[in-house]
């Protein structure tokens, strides 16, 4: 869908900092002319943005940038989706092989239970530090040509960008965890350690499921904004 392509490019503007918080908007006849689409185009993906907090628009002024705390918290918005070209970031593949569909996963992907899916276990670090332990299904049939080399860099790269896929949403389920010994050691920290769980469903257009990441995240804390 059109709407979604300008919804994306905008969104990505927002986050890289290319609009900066507070800023207007261009006025809607120059973002048209941008993206070559028409204005209802471009007004679904302006009130989509609104939706989840990107902006939000000033009576008789226009459309405006909101600062990054309230689409981050408000969207739940994971570390992994705030790492920028400024983050030092190493992913470390601990584990990767194609794998039969459990009954459980078959029906989440809509697959039989003797199709393939790839599944893979990493480590990232940022900064320095040790901060998330990602667990991750994807099905073999929407990308034969994935590879372990793609899981040293963003795979949500690879899906858009070398696979062609647009990428619709991204379900969350937060959780909490109490980390094994093995995580703990991983993740820097004692066993036992309390921290948070995201289970990320990834959804191409059409809502067809592309990926299943359970994220482990050192982290324990979590704030949200309410926008009235």
């Amino acid at each position: 869908m059109k709407y979604i392509e300008v919804y994306q490019a905008i969104k990505a503007n927002i986050i890289n900092g290319h609009y900066a918080a507070w800023s207007q908007l261009e006025g809607e006849h120059a973002l048209s002319s941008q993206f070559e689409v028409s204005r209802p185009t471009l007004r679904k993906a302006i009130e989509k943005l609104k939706q989840e907090s990107f902006l939000h628009s000033r009576q008789g002024s226009g459309v405006f940038v909101n600062p990054p705390e309230f689409y981050q918290d408000n969207n739940l918005t994971s570390i992994s989706e705030r790492i920028n070209k400024d983050t030092d970031l190493k992913n470390i593949v601990l584990e990767f092989s194609t794998v039969e569909a459990t009954p459980n996963l078959a029906e989440k992907f809509r697959l039989s239970e003797s199709e393939k899916l790839f599944y893979f276990k990493r480590m990232r670090i940022i900064n320095g530090e040790p901060t998330i332990l990602e667990e991750t299904w994807m099905p073999v049939k929407l990308f034969p040509n994935f590879a372990e080399n793609h899981c040293e860099h963003s795979v949500l790269h690879f899906i858009e960008h070398e696979a062609g896929y647009n990428i619709s949403y991204d379900a969350k389920t937060i959780s909490a965890k109490s980390l094994s010994e093995k995580e703990a050691f991983l993740l820097r920290v004692e066993p036992n350690h309390l921290c948070l769980s995201i289970q990320h469903h990834v959804y191409l257009l059409h809502s067809v499921l592309a990926q299943i990441t359970i994220e482990t995240l050192v982290s324990n804390e979590l704030t949200s904004v309410s926008i009235r």
